[in-house]
Protein backbone atom coordinates (compact mmCIF):
# COMPACT_ATOMS: atom_id res chain seq x y z
CA UNK A 1 0.00 0.00 0.00
CA UNK A 2 1.31 3.45 -0.90
CA UNK A 3 2.24 5.65 2.04
CA UNK A 4 -0.16 8.43 1.01
CA UNK A 5 -3.11 6.08 1.03
CA UNK A 6 -1.97 4.51 4.30
CA UNK A 7 -1.84 7.94 5.93
CA UNK A 8 -5.36 8.76 4.74
CA UNK A 9 -6.61 5.47 6.16
CA UNK A 10 -4.78 5.89 9.49
CA UNK A 11 -5.96 9.46 9.92
CA UNK A 12 -9.55 8.40 9.20
CA UNK A 13 -9.41 5.63 11.82
CA UNK A 14 -8.18 7.84 14.66
CA UNK A 15 -10.34 10.85 13.79
CA UNK A 16 -13.39 8.57 13.77
CA UNK A 17 -12.59 6.78 17.05
CA UNK A 18 -15.63 8.27 18.81
CA UNK A 19 -16.01 6.47 22.12
CA UNK A 20 -18.86 8.83 22.94
CA UNK A 21 -20.91 7.70 19.92
CA UNK A 22 -23.37 5.48 21.84
CA UNK A 23 -23.54 7.61 25.01
CA UNK A 24 -23.34 11.33 24.23
CA UNK A 25 -27.13 11.80 24.34
CA UNK A 26 -27.26 9.68 27.49
CA UNK A 27 -24.50 11.88 28.96
CA UNK A 28 -26.60 15.01 28.40
CA UNK A 29 -29.68 13.31 29.81
CA UNK A 30 -27.64 12.25 32.86
CA UNK A 31 -26.54 15.82 33.65
CA UNK A 32 -30.11 17.06 33.55
CA UNK A 33 -31.08 17.89 29.96
CA UNK A 34 -34.30 16.60 28.36
CA UNK A 35 -34.44 15.31 24.78
CA UNK A 36 -35.92 18.67 23.79
CA UNK A 37 -32.96 20.59 25.23
CA UNK A 38 -30.56 18.07 23.67
CA UNK A 39 -32.01 18.97 20.28
CA UNK A 40 -31.86 22.72 21.09
CA UNK A 41 -28.14 22.34 21.83
CA UNK A 42 -27.75 20.37 18.63
CA UNK A 43 -29.19 23.34 16.75
CA UNK A 44 -26.12 25.29 17.89
CA UNK A 45 -23.90 22.50 16.55
CA UNK A 46 -25.58 22.36 13.15
CA UNK A 47 -25.88 26.13 12.80
CA UNK A 48 -22.13 26.28 13.42
CA UNK A 49 -21.70 23.86 10.51
CA UNK A 50 -24.08 25.95 8.40
CA UNK A 51 -22.20 29.18 9.05
CA UNK A 52 -18.79 27.54 8.61
CA UNK A 53 -19.49 25.28 5.62
CA UNK A 54 -19.10 27.66 2.67
CA UNK A 55 -16.24 29.72 4.17
CA UNK A 56 -14.43 26.57 5.30
CA UNK A 57 -15.01 24.94 1.91
CA UNK A 58 -13.42 27.92 0.18
CA UNK A 59 -10.57 27.98 2.71
CA UNK A 60 -10.00 24.26 2.14
CA UNK A 61 -9.79 24.89 -1.61
CA UNK A 62 -7.26 27.66 -0.89
CA UNK A 63 -4.95 26.29 1.83
CA UNK A 64 -5.03 22.65 0.75
CA UNK A 65 -6.65 19.50 2.13
CA UNK A 66 -3.77 18.52 4.43
CA UNK A 67 -3.72 21.85 6.30
CA UNK A 68 -7.50 21.82 6.51
CA UNK A 69 -7.57 18.33 8.03
CA UNK A 70 -4.93 19.34 10.60
CA UNK A 71 -7.05 22.31 11.71
CA UNK A 72 -10.13 20.08 11.70
CA UNK A 73 -8.56 17.57 14.10
CA UNK A 74 -7.51 20.31 16.52
CA UNK A 75 -10.89 22.05 16.53
CA UNK A 76 -12.89 18.83 16.77
CA UNK A 77 -10.74 17.49 19.62
CA UNK A 78 -10.88 20.77 21.56
CA UNK A 79 -14.64 21.01 21.03
CA UNK A 80 -15.21 17.48 22.37
CA UNK A 81 -12.92 18.22 25.33
CA UNK A 82 -14.96 21.33 26.18
CA UNK A 83 -18.10 19.20 25.85
CA UNK A 84 -16.81 16.93 28.61
CA UNK A 85 -15.59 19.74 30.87
CA UNK A 86 -18.53 22.18 30.71
CA UNK A 87 -22.01 21.40 32.04
CA UNK A 88 -23.79 24.74 31.66
CA UNK A 89 -25.92 25.43 28.60
CA UNK A 90 -23.57 28.21 27.46
CA UNK A 91 -20.48 26.05 28.04
CA UNK A 92 -21.86 23.14 26.01
CA UNK A 93 -23.01 25.57 23.31
CA UNK A 94 -19.44 26.93 23.02
CA UNK A 95 -18.09 23.39 22.76
CA UNK A 96 -20.58 22.66 19.98
CA UNK A 97 -19.50 25.76 18.02
CA UNK A 98 -15.83 24.70 18.08
CA UNK A 99 -16.71 21.07 17.41
CA UNK A 100 -19.09 22.01 14.57
CA UNK A 101 -16.49 24.10 12.74
CA UNK A 102 -14.04 21.19 12.98
CA UNK A 103 -16.59 18.79 11.51
CA UNK A 104 -17.50 21.28 8.75
CA UNK A 105 -13.86 21.37 7.63
CA UNK A 106 -13.37 17.61 7.83
CA UNK A 107 -16.56 16.69 5.97
CA UNK A 108 -15.36 18.35 2.75
CA UNK A 109 -11.56 18.07 3.05
CA UNK A 110 -11.42 14.30 3.60
CA UNK A 111 -13.75 13.49 0.73
CA UNK A 112 -11.86 15.89 -1.56
CA UNK A 113 -8.40 14.54 -0.74
CA UNK A 114 -9.63 10.96 -1.17
CA UNK A 115 -11.13 11.66 -4.60
CA UNK A 116 -8.09 13.57 -5.82
CA UNK A 117 -5.65 10.95 -4.54
CA UNK A 118 -7.64 8.22 -6.30
CA UNK A 119 -7.76 10.21 -9.51
CA UNK A 120 -4.06 11.09 -9.54
CA UNK A 121 -2.98 7.49 -8.80
CA UNK A 122 -5.43 5.81 -11.22
CA UNK A 123 -7.38 4.18 -8.40
CA UNK A 124 -11.09 3.42 -8.39
CA UNK A 125 -12.71 6.08 -6.24
CA UNK A 126 -15.59 3.88 -5.09
CA UNK A 127 -13.09 1.33 -3.85
CA UNK A 128 -10.93 3.94 -2.09
CA UNK A 129 -13.81 5.85 -0.47
CA UNK A 130 -15.34 2.50 0.41
CA UNK A 131 -12.23 1.59 2.41
CA UNK A 132 -12.10 5.07 3.97
CA UNK A 133 -15.72 4.86 5.10
CA UNK A 134 -15.27 1.26 6.20
CA UNK A 135 -12.31 2.20 8.40
CA UNK A 136 -14.28 5.14 9.75
CA UNK A 137 -17.21 2.87 10.53
CA UNK A 138 -14.95 0.14 11.97
CA UNK A 139 -13.30 2.74 14.19
CA UNK A 140 -16.65 4.06 15.42
CA UNK A 141 -17.90 0.48 15.89
CA UNK A 142 -14.95 -0.55 18.05
CA UNK A 143 -15.10 2.75 19.93
CA UNK A 144 -18.85 2.32 20.49
CA UNK A 145 -18.34 -1.13 21.93
CA UNK A 146 -15.64 0.14 24.30
CA UNK A 147 -17.35 3.46 25.05
CA UNK A 148 -20.63 1.83 26.05
CA UNK A 149 -18.98 -0.25 28.75
CA UNK A 150 -16.65 2.53 29.92
CA UNK A 151 -19.72 4.72 30.28
CA UNK A 152 -21.58 2.07 32.26
CA UNK A 153 -18.77 1.02 34.61
CA UNK A 154 -16.41 4.02 34.84
CA UNK A 155 -18.35 7.11 33.87
CA UNK A 156 -19.85 8.92 30.89
CA UNK A 157 -17.59 11.97 31.24
CA UNK A 158 -14.49 9.77 31.04
CA UNK A 159 -15.74 8.53 27.68
CA UNK A 160 -16.01 12.09 26.36
CA UNK A 161 -12.56 13.22 27.55
CA UNK A 162 -10.76 10.14 26.17
CA UNK A 163 -12.54 10.64 22.84
CA UNK A 164 -11.16 14.19 22.66
CA UNK A 165 -7.60 12.99 23.26
CA UNK A 166 -7.81 10.39 20.48
CA UNK A 167 -9.17 12.92 17.98
CA UNK A 168 -6.38 15.36 18.88
CA UNK A 169 -3.88 12.54 18.30
CA UNK A 170 -5.20 12.08 14.76
CA UNK A 171 -3.76 15.50 13.81
CA UNK A 172 -0.27 13.94 13.75
CA UNK A 173 -1.17 11.90 10.66
CA UNK A 174 -2.37 14.93 8.70
CA UNK A 175 1.23 16.18 8.67
CA UNK A 176 2.20 13.07 6.69
CA UNK A 177 -0.44 13.52 4.02
CA UNK A 178 0.61 14.54 0.54
CA UNK A 179 -1.66 16.11 -2.03
CA UNK A 180 -1.13 16.83 -5.68
CA UNK A 181 -0.27 20.31 -6.86
CA UNK A 182 -3.25 22.36 -7.89
CA UNK A 183 -3.97 22.63 -11.57
CA UNK A 184 -5.93 25.77 -12.30
CA UNK A 185 -8.89 25.37 -14.61
CA UNK A 186 -9.04 28.18 -17.15
CA UNK A 187 -12.28 30.04 -17.64
CA UNK A 188 -14.58 32.00 -15.38
CA UNK A 189 -17.29 29.34 -15.25
CA UNK A 190 -15.06 26.83 -13.46
CA UNK A 191 -14.85 29.14 -10.47
CA UNK A 192 -18.57 29.91 -10.20
CA UNK A 193 -20.14 27.85 -7.44
CA UNK A 194 -23.68 28.75 -8.48
CA UNK A 195 -23.07 27.47 -12.00
CA UNK A 196 -22.53 23.93 -10.73
CA UNK A 197 -25.23 23.97 -8.08
CA UNK A 198 -27.82 25.15 -10.62
CA UNK A 199 -27.16 22.21 -12.90
CA UNK A 200 -30.15 19.89 -12.39
CA UNK A 201 -28.03 16.75 -12.53
CA UNK A 202 -25.87 17.99 -9.67
CA UNK A 203 -28.84 19.55 -7.85
CA UNK A 204 -30.72 16.23 -7.69
CA UNK A 205 -27.63 14.51 -6.25
CA UNK A 206 -27.18 17.30 -3.72
CA UNK A 207 -30.81 17.00 -2.60
CA UNK A 208 -30.55 13.23 -2.20
CA UNK A 209 -27.35 13.53 -0.18
CA UNK A 210 -29.04 16.19 1.94
CA UNK A 211 -31.97 13.82 2.60
CA UNK A 212 -29.61 10.97 3.53
CA UNK A 213 -27.47 13.17 5.79
CA UNK A 214 -30.56 14.59 7.50
CA UNK A 215 -31.72 11.02 8.08
CA UNK A 216 -28.29 10.09 9.45
CA UNK A 217 -28.23 13.10 11.81
CA UNK A 218 -31.71 12.48 13.18
CA UNK A 219 -31.15 8.75 13.69
CA UNK A 220 -28.00 9.60 15.63
CA UNK A 221 -30.19 11.57 18.04
CA UNK A 222 -33.13 9.19 18.31
CA UNK A 223 -31.56 5.73 18.36
CA UNK A 224 -30.08 5.99 21.88
CA UNK A 225 -33.29 7.02 23.70
CA UNK A 226 -35.29 4.65 21.47
CA UNK A 227 -33.18 1.72 22.63
CA UNK A 228 -33.45 2.95 26.22
CA UNK A 229 -37.24 2.90 25.90
CA UNK A 230 -36.95 -0.72 24.83
CA UNK A 231 -35.25 -1.45 28.18
CA UNK A 232 -31.76 -2.03 26.75
CA UNK A 233 -28.80 -1.30 29.06
CA UNK A 234 -26.08 1.25 28.22
CA UNK A 235 -23.49 -1.49 27.68
CA UNK A 236 -25.76 -3.39 25.32
CA UNK A 237 -26.55 -0.19 23.42
CA UNK A 238 -22.81 0.01 22.78
CA UNK A 239 -22.93 -3.53 21.34
CA UNK A 240 -25.88 -2.60 19.11
CA UNK A 241 -24.06 0.50 17.88
CA UNK A 242 -21.01 -1.68 17.21
CA UNK A 243 -23.09 -3.94 14.95
CA UNK A 244 -24.90 -0.95 13.41
CA UNK A 245 -21.75 0.96 12.47
CA UNK A 246 -19.77 -2.13 11.44
CA UNK A 247 -22.48 -3.22 9.02
CA UNK A 248 -22.60 0.32 7.65
CA UNK A 249 -18.85 0.11 7.10
CA UNK A 250 -19.10 -3.26 5.36
CA UNK A 251 -21.78 -1.84 3.07
CA UNK A 252 -19.44 1.04 2.27
CA UNK A 253 -16.55 -1.35 1.66
CA UNK A 254 -18.65 -3.34 -0.80
CA UNK A 255 -19.76 -0.31 -2.82
CA UNK A 256 -17.37 -0.97 -5.73
CA UNK A 257 -18.38 -4.61 -5.95
CA UNK A 258 -22.12 -3.94 -5.90
CA UNK A 259 -22.13 -0.58 -7.71
CA UNK A 260 -23.95 -2.22 -10.65
CA UNK A 261 -27.13 -2.10 -8.54
CA UNK A 262 -27.09 1.70 -8.87
CA UNK A 263 -26.09 1.75 -12.56
CA UNK A 264 -29.54 3.06 -13.51
CA UNK A 265 -29.65 6.38 -11.67
CA UNK A 266 -33.45 6.69 -11.58
CA UNK A 267 -33.93 3.14 -10.31
CA UNK A 268 -31.27 3.67 -7.62
CA UNK A 269 -32.89 6.90 -6.46
CA UNK A 270 -36.31 5.27 -6.26
CA UNK A 271 -35.14 2.03 -4.64
CA UNK A 272 -32.77 3.34 -1.97
CA UNK A 273 -34.89 6.30 -0.90
CA UNK A 274 -38.01 4.11 -0.66
CA UNK A 275 -36.13 1.54 1.40
CA UNK A 276 -34.73 4.25 3.67
CA UNK A 277 -38.26 5.61 4.18
CA UNK A 278 -39.49 2.22 5.42
CA UNK A 279 -36.52 1.85 7.80
CA UNK A 280 -37.77 5.02 9.54
CA UNK A 281 -41.50 4.34 9.17
CA UNK A 282 -41.59 0.75 10.48
CA UNK A 283 -39.85 1.54 13.85
CA UNK A 284 -42.46 4.27 14.24
CA UNK A 285 -45.19 1.65 14.04
CA UNK A 286 -43.66 -1.04 16.24
CA UNK A 287 -41.05 -1.13 19.00
CA UNK A 288 -39.43 -4.56 19.18
CA UNK A 289 -36.51 -6.56 17.79
CA UNK A 290 -37.99 -6.24 14.30
CA UNK A 291 -37.80 -2.45 14.48
CA UNK A 292 -34.19 -2.71 15.71
CA UNK A 293 -33.30 -4.58 12.50
CA UNK A 294 -34.84 -1.80 10.40
CA UNK A 295 -32.87 0.87 12.26
CA UNK A 296 -29.63 -0.99 11.53
CA UNK A 297 -30.68 -1.44 7.89
CA UNK A 298 -31.07 2.33 7.77
CA UNK A 299 -27.33 2.66 8.45
CA UNK A 300 -26.44 -0.02 5.90
CA UNK A 301 -28.27 1.81 3.11
CA UNK A 302 -26.54 5.07 4.03
CA UNK A 303 -23.12 3.37 3.96
CA UNK A 304 -23.63 2.10 0.42
CA UNK A 305 -25.67 4.71 -1.40
CA UNK A 306 -23.94 7.81 -0.03
CA UNK A 307 -20.71 6.55 -1.68
CA UNK A 308 -22.47 6.25 -5.03
CA UNK A 309 -23.74 9.82 -4.79
CA UNK A 310 -20.32 11.00 -3.60
CA UNK A 311 -18.60 9.68 -6.72
CA UNK A 312 -21.21 11.22 -9.00
CA UNK A 313 -20.94 14.74 -7.57
CA UNK A 314 -17.12 14.65 -7.27
CA UNK A 315 -16.80 13.64 -10.91
CA UNK A 316 -18.91 16.60 -12.07
CA UNK A 317 -16.93 19.46 -10.49
CA UNK A 318 -13.27 20.55 -10.80
CA UNK A 319 -10.76 20.56 -7.96
CA UNK A 320 -10.82 24.36 -7.55
CA UNK A 321 -14.40 24.36 -6.28
CA UNK A 322 -14.83 20.74 -5.20
CA UNK A 323 -14.66 21.34 -1.44
CA UNK A 324 -16.90 24.39 -1.81
CA UNK A 325 -19.57 22.46 -3.74
CA UNK A 326 -19.42 19.65 -1.19
CA UNK A 327 -19.78 22.21 1.58
CA UNK A 328 -23.16 23.19 0.10
CA UNK A 329 -24.42 19.67 0.77
CA UNK A 330 -23.36 19.78 4.41
CA UNK A 331 -24.62 23.34 4.78
CA UNK A 332 -28.14 22.50 3.59
CA UNK A 333 -28.37 19.20 5.49
CA UNK A 334 -27.12 20.91 8.66
CA UNK A 335 -29.55 23.80 8.19
CA UNK A 336 -32.47 21.39 7.79
CA UNK A 337 -31.29 19.43 10.82
CA UNK A 338 -31.14 22.66 12.84
CA UNK A 339 -34.74 23.42 11.86
CA UNK A 340 -36.05 19.87 12.29
CA UNK A 341 -34.41 18.89 15.58
CA UNK A 342 -36.21 21.26 17.98
CA UNK A 343 -39.55 20.42 16.37
CA UNK A 344 -38.91 16.67 16.43
CA UNK A 345 -37.30 16.85 19.88
CA UNK A 346 -40.37 18.59 21.26
CA UNK A 347 -42.55 16.06 19.47
CA UNK A 348 -40.59 13.17 21.03
CA UNK A 349 -41.04 14.71 24.48
CA UNK A 350 -44.79 15.31 24.06
CA UNK A 351 -46.12 12.47 21.89
CA UNK A 352 -43.24 9.94 22.07
CA UNK A 353 -40.43 8.71 19.87
CA UNK A 354 -42.50 6.29 17.81
CA UNK A 355 -44.95 8.90 16.49
CA UNK A 356 -42.04 11.29 15.98
CA UNK A 357 -40.36 8.74 13.72
CA UNK A 358 -43.53 8.60 11.64
CA UNK A 359 -43.44 12.38 11.26
CA UNK A 360 -39.77 12.31 10.28
CA UNK A 361 -40.35 9.54 7.73
CA UNK A 362 -42.81 11.90 6.00
CA UNK A 363 -40.20 14.71 5.98
CA UNK A 364 -37.58 12.39 4.48
CA UNK A 365 -40.06 11.17 1.86
CA UNK A 366 -40.88 14.75 0.83
CA UNK A 367 -37.22 15.78 0.32
CA UNK A 368 -36.22 12.60 -1.51
CA UNK A 369 -39.31 12.75 -3.75
CA UNK A 370 -38.47 16.35 -4.64
CA UNK A 371 -34.92 15.25 -5.54
CA UNK A 372 -36.27 12.55 -7.83
CA UNK A 373 -38.66 15.08 -9.38
CA UNK A 374 -35.72 17.43 -10.12
CA UNK A 375 -33.87 14.51 -11.74
CA UNK A 376 -36.86 13.62 -13.96
CA UNK A 377 -37.85 17.14 -14.97
CA UNK A 378 -34.44 18.80 -15.21
CA UNK A 379 -31.72 18.55 -17.78
CA UNK A 380 -28.17 19.76 -17.42
CA UNK A 381 -27.73 23.14 -19.05
CA UNK A 382 -26.10 23.38 -22.46
CA UNK A 383 -23.63 25.81 -20.92
CA UNK A 384 -22.58 23.16 -18.42
CA UNK A 385 -22.18 20.52 -21.13
CA UNK A 386 -20.11 22.94 -23.21
CA UNK A 387 -17.87 23.61 -20.21
CA UNK A 388 -17.29 19.88 -19.73
CA UNK A 389 -16.48 19.45 -23.42
CA UNK A 390 -14.00 22.33 -23.27
CA UNK A 391 -12.34 20.81 -20.22
CA UNK A 392 -12.03 17.44 -21.95
CA UNK A 393 -10.62 19.06 -25.05
CA UNK A 394 -8.03 21.17 -23.24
Amino acid sequence: MKSGLRNIYTYTFFYSFLLLNPVWVLYLLAIGYSIFYVTILDVVFYLSIVLASIPMGRITDSIGRRNALFISSLLTGIGILFFGLFQTFIGIAISYVVWGVGVAINSTALESVTYEYSESHSLRYLQTIGVVNFLSALSVAIASLIGGYIGEYIGLRVVVVVTALVVLFSSIYTLRLKERKKVRTHGVLALKLGHYVRDRRILSIILLRVALLLNFNMMLIFKQPYYKEMGITTGLIGVIFFADVLLRGLASLGTQRFAFIAKNRFFAMLFFTSLTFFTIYIPGLIENVFSLVFLILNSVIFGFYSNILSEEVNALVPSEVRATVLSVIFLVSSLLTAFAEPFLGYSATVIGLEKTLLIFSAIFLFISTFAIFVHIMGKESGEFKLTLENKRGS
